[in-house]
């Protein structure tokens, strides 16, 4: 797993935020396009590598939730209200985990957007 501050700084080192997308001609929106479809594909991976990290932590919770099923199969010692508390404990603690890849996936998001609308104009300069 990657933590979620390296996949920020990758993006950041992407040059996305404040990039001008202004064309005189069809040769510059024919560069930009190339340019904003390369970042494009690299935000994509990352996106993908996002969500492999975020299945991870599920998975990871849903194992540890699954011990504590499985210990209280073997073992009627713990009251229902604890192994419940304990379940509730590890939802939050995951979810807390789980926060910051989902921003950096809705960050991500909002960035194709933009580049989807930035190519939608460089595309009418060259049609042009």
């Amino acid at each position: 797993m990657i933590s979620p501050k390296v996949y920020e700084k990758q993006i950041n080192e992407l040059g996305i935020e404040g990039m001008i997308v202004a064309a005189e001609n069809s040769e510059e929106a024919s560069n930009l396009l190339d340019a904003l479809q390369d970042v494009e594909k690299l935000l994509i991976r990352i996106k993908a590598n996002v969500r492999m990290d975020i299945r991870v932590i599920r998975k990871k919770f849903i194992e540890k939730i699954k011990k504590i099923d499985d210990s209280s199969k073997k073992s009627r010692e713990k009251p229902l209200k604890i192994k419940i508390m304990e379940k509730k404990a590890l939802s939050e603690e995951r979810d807390l985990q789980i926060a910051p890849y989902e921003t950096i996936e809705s960050t991500i998001d909002h960035y194709l957007y933009q580049i989807k609308e930035a190519t939608d104009y460089l595309n009418e300069i060259i049609d042009n």
